[in-house]
């Protein structure tokens, strides 16, 4: 009889995250935040030597290699959960010890790092550290659950065998949360302000979030791993389909023909019921309408497109 491929399914596998104390310490000292939603996946989990070879002279054939520098890709992709917020940790600021919201401080550029265990079906342990978290896309869509996708760039990859970190305790890592949102818990609204009339939109079909924290890594000499990651400058767009709306069409022309806009738009969305737990409410301040485009065809619904760019967010 031949013999079979080992092969596993994935859902032997166990990955969860947790917050370093310092940039590359690991798990023992770190703060656990555990499965980050729910249906969490790793989409990508990719490691590069970045080797190159060295010919001499005369010869085709390459004489030795060396490591240019150590590479670590990591993207999950997890439905939203309100009893799971602490995944924000790894990639805002939170303000303060006792503020429950979080946010990007106007000088301070840093941001924490992270790192994930993953256990295999045999119980051999790969700890990723140094995790930065690069960007994340948050999807809002009609009859659809509240989808967000999450890249990190990392520092290394660690094989840790049979043996489990220090304080390891796999029931408070692998935890599953249970309260997922879908577009029916999900309020938007529209609080800029033109003159003095303040109003509500219209019936959104869909809305899209993007974060991206531009995350720029630093190599030192001595060494092929990322010594640092820097921050670089915030950038906060999104993009909704909205039944036509003549008041938020006015504010997106008005910006068209002062070149400029107050900044003081903002959209405030809340996500998820008090059911299980606090929703979240994430607020995108000093919005600029950016581009937009309606749908005109007999009978249809008139449904306006438009995409913006925005100053800052704060999620709490």
């Amino acid at each position: 009889m031949a013999n079979i491929p080992n092969i596993f399914p994935t859902a032997v596998f166990q990955a969860g995250f947790y917050q370093e104390a310092n940039f590359g310490s690991g798990y023992a000292t770190g703060t656990v935040i555990g499965v980050l939603g729910v249906a969490m996946e790793l989409t990508t989990f990719k490691m590069q030597n970045d080797y190159d070879l060295l010919y001499n002279l005369g010869s085709r054939v390459a004489e030795t290699a060396y490591v240019k520098g150590l590479s670590v890709d990591l993207t999950t992709k997890f439905v939203m959960a309100c009893d799971q917020k602490n995944w924000l940790s790894l990639l805002l600021n939170k303000e303060g010890s006792t503020t429950t919201y979080w946010t990007v401080p106007s000088y301070t550029g840093k941001i924490p790092s992270g790192a994930c265990m993953i256990e295999d079906q045999l119980q051999h342990y790969y700890e990723v550290t140094g995790l930065m978290a690069d960007s994340a896309d948050i999807s809002f869509e009609e009859g659809k659950t509240v989808d967000v996708t999450l890249t990190f760039k990392g520092q290394n990859v660690s094989y840790l065998s049979t043996t489990a970190p220090a304080g390891f305790s796999p029931t408070s890592l692998y935890v599953y949360p249970q309260d997922f949102t879908t577009w029916a818990a999900v309020k938007v609204s529209y609080n800029g302000n033109y003159g003095s009339t303040t109003f509500a939109v219209q019936p959104i079909k869909s809305m899209s979030l993007s974060i991206k924290n531009n995350i720029d890594a630093f190599y030192g000499l001595g060494n092929i791993e990322y010594v640092a990651f820097v921050p670089k400058k915030l950038e906060v767009t999104g993009k909704l389909e909205i039944l036509h709306d003549s008041n938020l069409l006015e504010h997106f022309m008005r910006t068209v023909e002062s070149q400029s806009s107050t900044g003081a738009y903002s959209i405030v969305i809340t996500v998820g019921s008090s059911e299980y737990s606090t929703p979240y409410t994430i607020t995108i301040d000093g919005i600029y309408w950016n581009d937009g485009s309606m749908n005109l065809k007999p009978v249809d619904p008139v449904v306006d497109e438009l995409s913006f760019k925005a100053l800052n967010v704060k999620v709490e």
